[in-house]
This record gives C-alpha cells, sequence and structure tokens, in this order.
C-alpha cells in the first residue's frame, strides 16, 4: 500500500511540472486534429481530404484563385448532372496531365458522350472558353474519349472563396519559414527557463518627526 502511495504521489508531482502539461496539450491537440481529418472524411464519403483549395483560374469567375470548396465523396455517377455553364455540376475528378502527372481537377460536367457502349462525361472549366478538357488514361496514359465516370472523386457542395489562400501561402517557401519559426518559438517560451526579474525591495518611509 506504500509503494502505491509514493507512485501515485510521484505521478501528481510529475502532472504539476509546466513541460508535462505542455507534451499532454500537444497531444490533445494532434488528437483532434487526426480526429477531425478522418471524421470529416467518413462525413463526406471521400478518401481525400474533403477540404481543398483551387489553385488555378480555369473555373473563374465561379471559383476564383484561393477557394477552399468543399467535396462530397462517393457521387453515384448516374447522379452528376451535365449541362452548359452554369448548370452543370461542379466535380472534381482524377486527371492525369504529361506535366504535373496525376492530380485532382475541378471542372463543371458540360455533357455525355457513349463510345462503344461506354459512357463519358464531357468536362469543361469555365474560363477555357468552350475548349473542352483532353482525358487519359491514369495508367497507360492514352487519350480517352471522354472523362470515365470511375474517375470522378465527387462533387462541389460548397466553396468560400479567399480563405484558401491561406493554405496556399502556408505551402510556399516563405509560409512554411514562418510556421516553423512560429513552432520554435512556442517551444522556447514554454521550455526554456527564463531568469524572472527581482523584485525591488520596498524601503519604508521613514516616520516624520514631529517638531
Amino acid at each position: 500500500m506504500a509503494t502505491a502511495s509514493v507512485k501515485k504521489s510521484k505521478l501528481r508531482e510529475m502532472l504539476r511540472k509546466d513541460y508535462v502539461k505542455t507534451a499532454i496539450l500537444i497531444i490533445i491537440v494532434i488528437g483532434s486534429l487526426l480526429s477531425f481529418w478522418f471524421g470529416t472524411k467518413v462525413v463526406f464519403r471521400t478518401d481525400i481530404f474533403p477540404f481543398m483549395t483551387v489553385v488555378s483560374g480555369s473555373m473563374e469567375p465561379t471559383l476564383p484563385v484561393g477557394s477552399l470548396i468543399v467535396v462530397q465523396g462517393y457521387v453515384d455517377p448516374s447522379t452528376i448532372y451535365a449541362a452548359p455553364y452554369p448548370n452543370g455540376d461542379i466535380i472534381v475528378f482524377w486527371h492525369w496531365d504529361s506535366r504535373l502527372g496525376l492530380e485532382p481537377l475541378v471542372h463543371r460536367a458540360v455533357g455525355n458522350v457513349t463510345v462503344n457502349g461506354k459512357s463519358y462525361l464531357v468536362t469543361l472549366g469555365d474560363a477555357n472558353h468552350g475548349v473542352i478538357d483532353a482525358h487519359y488514361n491514369t495508367t497507360t496514359h492514352e487519350r480517352l474519349d471522354g472523362l470515365p465516370r470511375e474517375y470522378v472523386i465527387g462533387k462541389v457542395v460548397a466553396s468560400a472563396p479567399y480563405i484558401g489562400q491561406v493554405i496556399l501561402f502556408m505551402q510556399t517557401p516563405s509560409g512554411k519559414i514562418i510556421i516553423v519559426v512560429l513552432f520554435v518559438a512556442i517551444l522556447i517560451v514554454e521550455f526554456v527557463p527564463f531568469p524572472k526579474k527581482k523584485e525591488e525591495k520596498q524601503v519604508p518611509e521613514q516616520e516624520q518627526v514631529k517638531a
């Protein structure tokens, strides 16, 4: 019993230390972020993070560069409404490019086409002036007749202009440097013991002597 009491006392003493409290807080924050990450993926039924940032102007003025979009995943392809601007659904899909490789692309579904019994979507960026997208097989990279419906990641269900600019800035070298500097500054403030300024001793005032 005495041993258990000593262990509890040592545990309480350790938990009172500032660096232990900070470490616990960091673990809680990281756990909360991971819960948010996986939770939103479950809610929006997508294998990718449902919040994305528009990085090009191909969908302007509908989605300006820096817009934050919310993607609803696992869309039944038959529910995608394909029609010319501004009525067609805005979708996110896998797109292979000879310069950029495989990446998610955000464009509007503007039509349907069936070739040899297979149905494809026709996609177009709102700012691309009628030049429809060229689509390629993500494995063999051969030209396709349109966008295969199985390449669709999801629909854009909401957007907020300019909020994504913060995320874009964080991905730049300057943004990464600022993040590292802030992180190091927090660690220094939390863990480096700074000498406290000594309190000045107050000299009691001398009593006035009555004449």
